[in-house]
């Protein structure tokens, strides 16, 4: 733990509005990461730097949160397709 780990992942995902947050939900992310835990990662969304956590849903998957100020940054909104790159993990 602790050890910041390089990835190359690119994805395409929707943004969706989960009970007032948004976020995107990459499918593969558990079976990439092989954990349903909380996962730090930094990267890129459309082109605009973020620093996160892939978070646990609590049925076996997990999502992204994007921060209102990640959604003004890329002038998108839930319902939007955003290109999601995953840079490290943290």
């Amino acid at each position: 733990m602790g050890q910041i780990t390089p990835i190359n992942k690119t994805f395409k995902a929707t943004i969706e509005d989960r009970d007032g947050w948004a976020c995107v939900v990459w499918p593969e992310s558990v079976t990439f990461f092989g954990s349903t835990k909380s996962v730090k990662v930094k990267g890129t969304m459309d082109g605009v730097a973020f620093q996160t956590a892939f978070m646990p849903w609590g049925d076996g998957t997990q999502f992204l949160p994007v921060s209102k100020k990640i959604l003004k940054a890329m002038q998108a909104q839930p319902g939007d397709v955003i290109e999601v790159s995953l840079e490290e993990r943290l």
